[in-house]
């Protein structure tokens, strides 16, 4: 019988489960996946920023961003629709994988080349940014509220010798 129950776990804990919290030292709601021996969020879901919670510094705010993300461990991508600040739409899609290797998305505004790992429980997003004033180098850390409902990505963004951080702050739908 003990040999059976290693199975199932084995069978089980890859896939996305919902995990008791108090037993875990989880929160008690939203959902988690196992990756190798720690629990991470699942951040798939339909994301709405949420502007007068958001901080975004010296930069305009857009006055919509929606991210509606696919994440499937190790696979995550991201199909991203932003109103400027001028009102002008944009749209564009990131695939990457939580596995430490670098990944390269071509977006109208230039190559943006990624790696990702978790930290925790906090998704960490490292990339260089190509533009045409040189490169920036922008750290992202997505977390997930414990009630699965809010993400945060706090972003700092380095460029020509400044540096200065972003928070967006996304509602799932």
């Amino acid at each position: 019988m003990p040999r059976f129950s290693h199975l199932l776990a084995l069978l089980v804990l890859p896939f996305t489960v919902p995990l008791p919290g108090q037993a875990q030292g989880l929160p008690s709601t939203g959902t988690w996946m196992i990756v190798g021996n720690l629990a991470v969020p699942n951040l798939t879901g339909t994301w709405v920023m949420v502007a007068d919670k958001s901080d975004f510094g010296p930069m305009p705010a857009p006055k919509a961003r929606t991210d509606v993300v696919d994440h499937r461990e190790p696979n995550f991508t991201i199909k991203r629709t932003v109103t400027g600040p001028d009102g002008t739409p944009a749209a564009v899609d990131l695939k990457y994988s939580v596995d430490g290797k670098s990944y390269t998305n071509t977006t109208p505004q230039g190559e943006i080349k990624s790696t990702l790992k978790w930290d925790g429980m906090v998704l960490v997003v490292a990339s260089v940014v190509s533009t045409p004033n040189g490169d920036a180098d922008v750290t992202d850390r997505f977390s997930l509220s414990d009630d699965g409902k809010t993400m945060t990505q706090l972003r700092t963004i380095a460029a020509q010798g400044q540096e200065f951080k972003q928070t967006i702050v996304m509602i799932k739908q």
